[in-house]
């Protein structure tokens, strides 16, 4: 078991490791427990989406390193600046403009989710890698939230490479929003408010 908020180098440097060979990790974010593939990868990506039993044509956010990163993967818009500035790194996902090289299940319908986490797990896996990570929860799509690594190997037992524990977790998901259009649509709202985004963007636009 790892300290949540001062995970030990050699479990950052072997999660990477595995996401790079192409195999699945279970680990922290800020929220609850993630199902984590390199986004790059076809074949990652496809089998963590059979693992959760989820279909390609849902998407995915994904998380990057930092906001500075996110014009590699999608256009960004000065809404997003805005709520990036306010709550990221946090439990923000932001849906952009996908650029033409994605493809499902990371992009769908010319859109993209991302994320910049606050979770030293995954902050300090993102620093060890070159590639964006999916930012899925760890748990069979449509079925219960599950808090523990042992609730959630109960599921998909030797299927993920490495499974990192820090106890249980059972916060609410990462807010959703929109950043595509002229105005900003909250999708899903989570830890953040939808108050505190209508706040962050007053004087801008509606929410």
């Amino acid at each position: 078991m790892i300290d949540y908020d001062e995970p030990d180098a050699g479990t950052l440097i072997r999660a990477a490791e595995t996401l790079r060979d192409g195999d699945l990790v279970i680990g922290p974010t800020e929220t609850r427990y993630g199902l984590m593939a390199r986004a790059d990868s076809k074949d990652a990506v496809s089998k963590a989406f059979e693992l959760k039993r989820r279909s390609l044509d849902s998407a995915t956010a994904v998380f990057i390193r930092d906001y500075a990163d996110a014009g590699d993967l999608c256009a960004t818009t000065g809404l997003a600046d805005s709520l990036a500035r306010a709550f990221m790194p946090g439990p923000l996902t932001l849906v952009l403009s996908a650029g033409d090289h994605l493809s499902r299940p990371i992009a769908v319908d010319g859109k993209v989710g991302i994320r910049v986490s606050s979770s030293p797990f995954v902050s300090g896996l993102m620093e060890q890698v070159d590639f964006a990570v999916t930012a899925t929860s760890a748990n069979i799509s449509g079925g219960e939230d599950c808090d523990t690594i042992e609730e959630i190997r109960a599921g998909f037992a030797d299927r993920v490479a490495l499974y990192v524990d820090c106890g249980p977790l059972s916060g609410p998901p990462s807010t959703v929003v929109d950043c595509t259009g002229s105005r900003a649509v909250v999708l899903r709202e989570g830890t953040i408010s939808r108050e505190m985004i209508q706040e962050t963007l007053a004087g801008v636009e509606e929410v």
